[in-house]
């Protein structure tokens, strides 16, 4: 299962290749069905009893890189609003340095751990990276990193990494976020706050 080694105290739920976003050219429609599938995901869990061994945890693989990377969702979040979740990696580990700790690492990103490997390519792979913004631009209007690395135009990112993180994972990570952003601030800007962050890399 590709949900094997991670966690035995989760319930894993392997849900690889089952969530692939598909653009059909109406932008608001097509991020509204992909949030709206996660959420049923999510309404399907069993309620906790309690804390501990009597909560309900849950940890959902989704995607499945080249080099074997797993791309997975764990609920609940750390701040335990709703449906919020973290997105995850199950063997890279992202810089997230704090003022305590500049060195920190972690196997879940956030958006300032995506900026350091985008920067990193920006500075040493300017084809590649140009690349990378128009797949960034494709994912955000929801075609599926799935789907554009078996285009001929981004065939060239495949089996490529950056301080030993594949392109396909970055990519990847970048679709959930999206929707992790989605689900939490659909009142607000949704995926819009984190694209713009990026377009300013």
């Amino acid at each position: 299962m590709n949900c094997d080694g991670l966690r035995e105290d989760f319930e894993l739920i392997d849900k690889v290749g089952i969530f692939i976003q598909n653009n059909s050219n109406n932008f608001e429609q097509d991020r509204k069905n992909i949030r709206d599938n996660i959420v049923d995901l999510f309404k399907s869990e069993r309620a906790g009893q309690g804390i501990g061994s009597d909560s309900t945890r849950v940890m959902y693989c989704m995607e499945k890189t080249l080099d074997g990377e797993i791309i997975y969702l764990q609920r609940p979040a750390y701040l335990n609003n709703g449906f919020d979740f973290t997105v995850n990696v199950k063997y890279y580990n992202f810089k997230a340095p704090t003022n305590r700790n500049p060195n920190r690492l972690t196997h879940t990103p956030r958006h300032d751990s995506i900026f350091y490997p985008l920067n990193l390519i920006k500075t040493t792979n300017a084809t590649d990276f140009n690349l990378i913004q128009i797949a960034i631009d494709k994912i955000y209007y929801c075609e599926d990193p799935i789907t554009l690395l078996q285009q001929n135009q981004f065939q060239s990112l495949n089996n490529k990494h950056v301080d030993n993180v594949e392109y396909e994972t970055l990519l990847k990570v970048i679709k959930w976020l999206f929707i992790e952003q989605d689900i939490t601030y659909w009142s607000f800007t949704g995926r819009k706050m984190f694209y713009n962050e990026l377009k300013n890399v």
